[in-house]
């Protein structure tokens, strides 16, 4: 993490989910307050721009300007953030969030502390950039590629439509690792590590860290544990048995695989730009996300 004051936040664009009342009002607030500071403001309006569509703001999809921005404000929870993620991910934009969901590991700016958080980062100039680590994934099947994409949080692969465990090996770096019959497995990031991964029994990773963890899902033998291993690696992934067997990246997209398809995980060389307030503690957010404050009586 470092702290940055010479960045320029000029062209911004906002994003929510606008069906939500509450989110579109708040992105209407933070609109006329960049408006007001000389700031250019783009909103998404790629679900529902009725709100905007005579306003005075640049309103459209978020793709069509990706050459042009400097900063996406997310307003929402973290699957918004994680959407932007992916969709900027290839471009120098910086992402900073607000929060309007429940936990906002990523969207770490309270809605009720949105325009003084929002002033020190674009005003002030003063604020934390961290730069966080996707995974990449790309899935083979008669050695043709036939879909990749990447994820912030976690890879996915788990059991479909049908009950039945998944059957499948694992290698690392040309080595075999292990073959499981289990529910599924999580390929996440540090990012994703308070996340599914969590859940699912993986560990809590630092963001800084240069690690993936391997987690299984409801293992069929008891002595299959999380593996942590370096990002550098590359991880591949042997669909053993047929069975209904889906990919997916960030629980947003997805994808079918068949018997025998290879799925080859690696880190993605771009990095995300993630964006904090300098007030910023990654150890106050997980005191303050998982209770770990509380004392037990």
């Amino acid at each position: 993490m470092g702290e940055a004051r010479l960045t320029e936040f000029n062209k911004i664009a906002l994003v929510g989910k606008l069906g939500s009342s509450s989110v579109a009002s708040y992105i209407l607030k933070l609109a006329q307050y960049l408006k007001s500071q000389g700031r250019k403001v783009f909103i998404d309006c790629a679900g529902d721009g009725s709100l905007f569509s005579k306003s005075d703001y640049v309103c459209g999809q978020l793709d069509n300007w990706l050459d042009d921005l400097d900063l996406v404000i997310a307003v929402g929870g973290d699957g918004t953030l994680l959407a932007i993620a992916r969709a900027i991910i290839d471009s120098s934009i910086s992402v900073i969030g607000v929060n309007q969901g429940k936990l906002g590991f990523m969207t770490d700016i309270p809605s009720q502390e949105m325009i003084e958080l929002i002033e020190q980062v674009i005003i002030k100039k003063s604020f934390i950039c961290e730069k966080r680590t996707l995974i990449y994934a790309e899935v083979y099947r008669d050695d043709k590629s036939v879909y990749s994409s990447v994820a912030l949080n976690d890879v996915v692969i788990s059991r479909g439509a049908i009950g039945n465990m998944i059957e499948f090996d694992i290698s690392i770096d040309s080595q075999f690792v292990l073959s499981q019959k289990s529910d599924g497995i999580i390929f996440s990031t540090p990012t994703g590590s308070t996340a599914y991964s969590l859940a699912a029994g993986g560990p809590i990773l630092h963001p800084k860290a240069d690690v993936f963890s391997i987690i299984p899902i409801c293992p069929q033998s008891l002595t299959d544990r999380p593996l942590v291993i370096s990002d550098s690696s590359t991880i591949e992934f042997v669909l053993a048995r047929e069975n209904s067997t889906k990919i997916h990246f960030d629980g947003q997209a997805c994808f079918d695989l068949q018997l025998n398809d290879r799925v080859l995980l690696r880190k993605y060389p771009s990095l995300l730009k993630l964006v904090h307030p300098l007030a910023y503690n990654y150890y106050r957010t997980l005191r303050k996300k998982l209770a770990w404050a509380k004392r037990v009586s």
